[in-house]
């Protein structure tokens, strides 16, 4: 969002693409607001972070559980949606869509996000059994099946209680994490 001689304009900026956008959005926020967004449709974009807010770098100064709380009442506020113009849509409100993955960030202050690839795989937390490189989770679902001398290494390692990624197959789950190679 910003100025265009001095006329409210928003404008969708990718390295491959520079457009102006049709919206209706409250004038106050043209100051050189700059959002994270990602196009889902030729005028549906999910808003997912905040970089400046009338030329002041939120960014810098915020963490990003701060900014997406921020964004989810600032959006309504600031911005309206009628047929023909652009729909912001907080990501907190996508349903029904196919995500290829999501965006971890740490809690500290001016830290980016990083890409995380939705696997189709769960955060299960597993607790060592008294038996040999037995595991079952907690609240129990099924055990942790370990096919292999690495797998068995790479769970030791992790102590007698934490959490993995992994896949449901059948009774069991099946570790979905990169486990390195034993030399």
């Amino acid at each position: 969002m910003t100025y265009d001689n001095a006329v409210p304009t928003c404008l969708w900026v990718t390295n491959t693409e520079s457009k102006k956008l049709p919206c209706v959005i409250d004038e106050r926020i043209c100051g050189d607001t700059f959002f994270r967004a990602e196009k889902i449709g030729p005028l549906d974009f999910v808003i997912s972070d905040i970089w400046m807010y009338n030329s002041n770098c939120v960014f810098a100064t915020s963490t990003f559980e701060q900014r997406y709380k921020w964004l989810k009442t600032f959006l309504p506020t600031f911005t309206s949606h009628v047929p023909g113009t652009v729909k912001f849509i907080h990501k907190s409100d996508i349903v029904g869509s196919s995500i290829k993955g999501y965006e971890e960030h740490p809690t500290e202050v001016a830290k980016p996000g990083y890409f995380v690839e939705n696997d189709g795989s769960d955060l299960v937390h597993f607790m060592k059994m008294s038996l040999p490189d037995c595991y079952e989770s907690v609240p129990f679902t099924g055990f942790l099946k370990v096919p292999d001398i690495a797998t068995a290494f790479y769970l030791r390692s992790k102590g007698d209680k934490f959490d993995c990624k992994c896949t449901k197959t059948g009774d069991q789950w099946v570790v979905a994490e990169n486990i390195p190679i034993l030399e």
